[in-house]
């Protein structure tokens, strides 16, 4: 029944190109995925990379120049730098103050004497 089949000619030149469409395929597959791992994914690869490093590199940026403002603004306003280094001073020690002094904080509960047969 597949010989009858093969009979047409028709039939078998469209058989016969379908199945050289199929071996290009797979050639141009084995193209692309060779050239997209030498070639597309290194240099996307490189392009990560160097777009993370700018933006590294941004951020170190604006990070040491908020430290070079703050230098200055000691400088220009060291009371007022002063002031909130005491009052967070002070914050800091009554938040310490009070948690020490609360009931829950050190005291252990209390154990009930186990009774252990004797006398």
């Amino acid at each position: 029944m597949i010989n009858e089949a093969f009979e047409d000619k028709r039939a078998a030149q469209l058989f016969s190109r379908v199945g050289e469409d199929l071996s290009s395929l797979r050639s141009d597959v084995k193209l692309l995925v060779s050239h997209a791992a030498r070639h597309t994914l290194p240099d996307g690869a490189r392009e990560l990379a160097r777009s993370g490093r700018d933006q590294f590199q941004s951020g170190r940026d604006y990070a040491t120049e908020r430290v070079r403002h703050l230098g200055r603004s000691a400088r220009e306003h060291p009371a007022g730098v002063s002031v909130a280094g005491a009052l967070l001073f002070g914050v800091l020690a009554a938040g310490i103050y009070l948690l020490i002094k609360s009931d829950g904080c050190c005291e252990a509960p209390e154990e009930e004497p186990q009774d252990l047969g004797i006398g």
